[in-house]
């Protein structure tokens, strides 16, 4: 028959000794083992001011993230409701139009004017740029009823006024797209026009 596996220890107290030094050992890595793991478990105390991280860093970021929360809500609504008449579409056409009259607070020369004289005290596109927001909103809502009036009842009165609103609400579109594009290329170039009176809306 042949031999068996070697003998590793000669004597029984040898095998007892490194039995136990075997057993430290594994005791000691498996005790490792777990309190790293227990350590990852162990919830950590919240620092603080470690709340809801702010959306806006500035009050002006929120103040302008509301109001085009508002302009979208308001495109919103005219859009989803359902006019299936004349009338319903002619009340959004008055609705809109006071709206933009409030806004503009009388002539488009004067309104465009007004903003002007903002923009040379402060600097801020945004003068121009959340007018544009809100107007452009405006437009979006005017043009459906237009559309939906043309289907309704053709060419007729209703339309021609909700035309007519629309046309005003364009033209102070056309007026800041101008006065944009001047502030694109630079202040200097804005100024210089305002000056020699090339802005669209010193023209109306």
């Amino acid at each position: 028959m042949p031999p068996g596996r070697p003998k590793i220890y000669k004597t029984l107290e040898e095998k007892t000794l490194a039995n136990r030094s075997k057993s430290s050992r594994s005791y000691h890595k498996n005790k490792g083992l777990s309190d790293s793991v227990s350590d990852t478990n162990i919830p950590r105390p919240r620092p603080v001011g470690s709340g809801r991280p702010k959306i806006y860093q500035t009050a002006e970021e929120k103040i302008l993230a509301n109001r085009a929360k508002r302009i979208s809500e308001f495109w919103q609504l005219s859009k989803t409701k359902k006019r299936q008449n004349v009338a319903g579409w002619m009340t959004l056409v008055h609705t809109t139009s006071r709206k933009f009259e409030s806004m503009v607070h009388g002539t488009v020369p004067a309104y465009m004017e007004d903003l002007y004289r903002q923009f040379t005290i402060s600097h801020y596109k945004t003068i121009f740029t959340d007018p544009m927001l809100e107007v452009e909103a405006l437009r979006s809502t005017m043009r459906h009823c237009e559309n939906s009036l043309l289907q309704l009842s053709g060419v007729d009165q209703n339309l021609r006024m909700a035309e007519a609103a629309g046309r005003a609400i364009q033209e102070v579109i056309a007026c800041l797209e101008d006065i944009l594009c001047s502030v694109m290329v630079g202040k200097a170039e804005l100024f210089e026009m305002y000056k020699k009176r090339e802005l669209m809306y010193q023209s109306l």
